[in-house]
């Protein structure tokens, strides 16, 4: 089975998807991590990719998404920073040398990005996420959206779609589509759908066992 690397991987929603790709998968994480389900190792996740990055044949990477993302897009004026990780994850994936994704929202600085909305995989919530992918790929077909979304901190209705944001009510809503069940509701609402990274897994695994 083909090994890939989970970095910043949180509680394991995209390790998630490789899994169901068909991928062994090991997640890092800075951050200690209770209920990642599979094989965890606690580290700097640079670090840990510079000196362990080539016993994998593929990599993933999550950098915190807060210096990017719009909830969050007030912190200049408050004076917040958050880490800028892209780049050095960038410059390290590229000298290891193996396929690699960056994943994070709209709005990252990712080279020549997919992106990909829960639309696109017959789920209840749009999700936008941008994937820079070291290797030929595309994104499937992306529906128009129709649906509405339920209102921020409320409980979705009948055909309303759900955003799932900070301490959002619909937890097994989520759990139940994502198959993430194991998440807290925090862990949920900084995931994203697994659903996204079977599709890129698959793909990895048809480049690399032609």
């Amino acid at each position: 089975m083909k090994r890939l690397l989970d970095l910043y991987c949180g509680g394991g929603g995209a390790s998630f998807g490789y899994e169901l790709a068909g991928f062994e998968v090991t997640g890092v994480d800075i951050n200690p991590q209770p209920n990642y389900v599979g094989e965890f190792v606690c580290d700097d996740a640079i670090t840990f990719l510079l000196e362990f990055g080539h016993e994998f044949d593929a990599i993933h990477a999550s950098p915190p998404c807060q210096q990017y993302s719009k909830s969050t897009s007030d912190h200049r004026t408050r004076g917040i920073t958050y880490p800028d990780l892209v780049g050095p994850t960038r410059e390290a994936l590229i000298s290891i040398g193996k396929p690699y994704v960056i994943e994070n929202v709209p709005g990252a600085p990712l080279e020549e990005p997919i992106l990909l909305c829960g639309t696109m995989f017959s789920i209840p919530t749009y999700r936008h996420r941008i994937f820079e992918c070291s290797f030929p790929i595309s994104a499937p077909h992306h529906p128009i959206h129709v649906a509405k979304t339920n209102r921020i901190g409320k409980r979705p209705k009948t055909n309303e779609f759900i955003e799932y944001i900070g301490h959002f009510p619909g937890k097994d809503i989520v759990a139940k589509f994502t198959g993430l069940s194991w998440l807290t509701t925090q862990q949920l609402a900084q995931s994203i759908p697994p659903q996204y990274t079977r599709y890129i897994g698959r793909r990895i695994l048809e480049l690399i066992c032609q």
